[in-house]
Parts: C-alpha cells; structure tokens; sequence
C-alpha cells in the first residue's frame, strides 16, 4: 500500500461496526477518498473526537491500489476543531458546502483549486463573526468557476453576445448559464437592480471578504435561486444540500428549470 501525508477537511463520517469509522474526506493531495479509521469510536483511540465535519487535518493514510476503503492511520488537528455554532444558520451554511463538495466531487477526483476553496471558507467559521449567506453564495460560485462555467462573471457584457447590458435589463439564462441582455428572446430570470448590484459583489470576492455582509431578504431569495439553477445545470451530481432545505431554502424536489 502507496503511504500519504496530507493536509485535508473532514467530509463526513459513518459508523462501521461497533468501533470503527468511515471517514469521507476532502485531501489536499489526492482529493476526495473515503478511509477506515479502526477503533475511532473508542474511548482511549487517538482519533476519537477529531474526525469532526469541517475539521481540518494533517493525516497519514495507507492507499489501497486496488480501490475499496483506504486505511487511516494517524491524525492530528491543524488549529480549533470546528466548535458548536451559536445558532442554527452558520451549522447550516458550514454544512451545507461539505454536502456540496461530496455530491459534486468523484471518489479519487483531485480538481485544482477545490481543496483551497473549501479550507478558505471553513476557516471563517472560526473566527469570531462568523459568516453568512453571502459567503456561501460566494463559496457556490468559486464552485462553479472551478467546473468552467464562469460565463457571467462580467456582469456589465451579455454573455451571449457581449454587448452591455443596462442595469434594468439583466437576466439569467438557466440553459446557457450566463447573464444575458434584453436583445435576446429568451424569458430567462429577471434580476432587479439591486439584485444585480448584489450578485455582482458576490461573483467579485471571495468568501471572506463577504463575511459580515447582510443581504436584504428578497435578493437572498432570488440570487439563492439563481446560483440553484446554474448549478443545477453545469455541475453533475448536484441537489440542493438538505442543510439549506433547514433554512427554508428551495424544496428539496424543485424543479430547478421551473
């Protein structure tokens, strides 16, 4: 068996037996595996109590060639395990973008820039504000940009035929993934001005940058639907993560070219 050391962030865990774990983890090294951690439920295990959603991890894993579950070995913390959240929203939204990670990432895939991504966001939830909606808007649309679609980013050309689009005009074209303008025939999804204004600011920064800001309610709403249907569109394996149907967000079963 191949041996690796690597700095990586708790997906998920599942029991195995009466002792033992399976962790799903995002590695910075291999991507997306999923290990055994024998006796990790134990009381006087070392990796009791580490192996945490969104804890971030330096661990030393034996890689199985042949597929099946890979074997970890040894973990240690790298800074404060993931503490309980005040409130409802934040677990929500620190969730919600491991179960992305997980529906939209193959076993063994290791795409660029994703693991950066995510240990970028997680970090913000162990400062002292801890981040909102418009950080996770932020974290889907580095998302996207990591699959291609970044057609849009631009809001001030038509991403159909690159010429400007007036303030008033701009729409979302769910089918093509792109900001178009008024001379197309497309119904598309309108955006009001300061939907527009708001979206922009989020396609402009990254998460962190994002953390205190305040999104009024209805162009929460509407720009959450807009990212739910790109990438419903251009990301296989998505759904909406059942963190965000807790929130209140899209149903879970919506159609998302309605």
């Amino acid at each position: 068996m191949a041996l690796l050391r690597t700095p990586a962030r708790v997906l998920r865990t599942y029991a195995l037996g009466e002792t033992s774990l399976i962790a799903v983890l995002l590695t910075e090294e291999a991507g997306l595996l999923r290990a055994v951690a024998k006796g990790a439920r134990e009381g006087k295990n070392r990796l009791r109590g580490l192996l945490q959603a969104g804890a971030a991890l330096d661990l030393l894993i034996y890689l199985k060639s042949r597929g099946g579950l890979h074997l970890l070995r040894e973990a240690t913390a790298r800074g404060a395990l993931p503490r309980p959240e005040a409130a409802l929203e934040p677990l929500c939204l620190r969730l919600a973008a491991l179960e992305l990670v997980m529906a939209t990432t193959e076993e063994g895939e290791a795409l660029e820039g994703l693991y950066p991504l995510l240990d970028e966001y997680l970090d913000l939830f162990t400062g002292a504000a801890q981040p909102g909606w418009a950080s996770f808007f932020s974290f889907e649309v580095g998302l996207l940009g990591l699959h291609g679609v970044s057609a849009g980013t631009d809001l001030e050309r038509c991403g159909l035929c690159g010429g400007p689009m007036a303030r008033d005009t701009l729409r979302f074209l769910p089918g093509e993934g792109v900001f178009a303008c008024a001379r197309h025939p497309d119904e598309g999804l309108p955006l009001a001005p300061e939907e527009r204004d708001w979206l922009l600011s989020i396609f402009l920064a990254r998460p962190a940058a994002l953390s205190g800001h305040l999104p009024p309610p209805a162009a929460r709403a509407r720009v959450g639907r807009l990212l739910h249907l790109a990438l419903s569109r251009h990301l296989p394996g998505y759904r909406l993560p059942r963190s965000l149907a807790m929130l209140g967000g899209l149903p879970a079963d919506e159609d998302p070219s309605g």
